[in-house]
């Protein structure tokens, strides 16, 4: 009986051995499938096909729920798309359409929601993740809650104390609430750091960047 029990535990060894590297090629074939179709996305973005951008990320996230990449690239695009259903609800709302301004709104509400989601996401994956805080930032300016956008963009300096684009978002949210010292000297802290308006340059509207630290999609704010 010893010497049947003996020789019976080596296939099952092996098989145990066997599945544990079938699930490893699994996973390892999921993070490449994860990465190919981010990069596909980065591509849509370069091009400004954001529903396809998001639509790319997404699919990297449901082969890697951790690719961080992919959160942002996701993030990114869907704060784009929100706010150009913002700025096409002021118009209609301009042109006493209010129905369809409402209508408008209320996809700009839900991608601000979806992008601040994957900014969030990605501060569980990363808490010294700058570029989401100042997603977070972003994504509070365009609604309206100053006190969020200031501790976002706060968290977004103490994680990459030289990014230029993040003290003049703060600044200019200081300028918003009448905190004109504070704003003055982050608008001056910026400028010192290099910042650059897009009316300075030849940028186009919805230009995509991002470094590991200090800069980040400036111009989706």
């Amino acid at each position: 009986m010893k010497r049947y029990c003996h020789q019976a535990r080596y296939p099952f060894l092996l098989l145990v051995l066997l599945l544990t590297v079938v699930g490893c090629t699994k996973e390892e074939a999921a993070r490449r499938e994860s990465l190919r179709l981010t990069a596909s996305g980065d591509v849509s973005v370069q091009n400004g096909e954001w529903e396809e951008a998001v639509r790319s990320y997404t699919l990297a996230l449901e082969a890697n729920p951790l690719n961080v990449d992919a959160l942002y690239g996701r993030s990114s695009a869907r704060l784009v798309t929100a706010k150009e259903f913002y700025l096409l609800a002021r118009a209609a709302a301009g042109e006493g359409e209010t129905t369809r301004a409402r209508e408008i709104a209320s996809k700009a509400d839900r991608d601000f929601s979806l992008a601040a989601q994957d900014a969030a996401a990605i501060l569980k994956i990363d808490a010294d993740a700058a570029d989401a805080c100042y997603i977070l930032g972003c994504v509070a300016v365009y609604q309206g809650d100053w006190f969020g956008a200031l501790d976002a963009f706060t968290e977004t300096i103490r994680r990459a104390p030289d990014m230029a684009c993040a003290y003049q978002r703060r600044g200019e949210v200081y300028g918003y609430i009448n905190d004109l010292e504070n704003e003055s000297a982050d608008l001056k802290q910026a400028a010192r750091l290099g910042y650059v308006s897009q009316e300075e340059t030849d940028a186009p509207d919805d230009e995509y960047s991002r470094t590991a630290e200090t800069e980040t999609a400036e111009s989706l704010y």
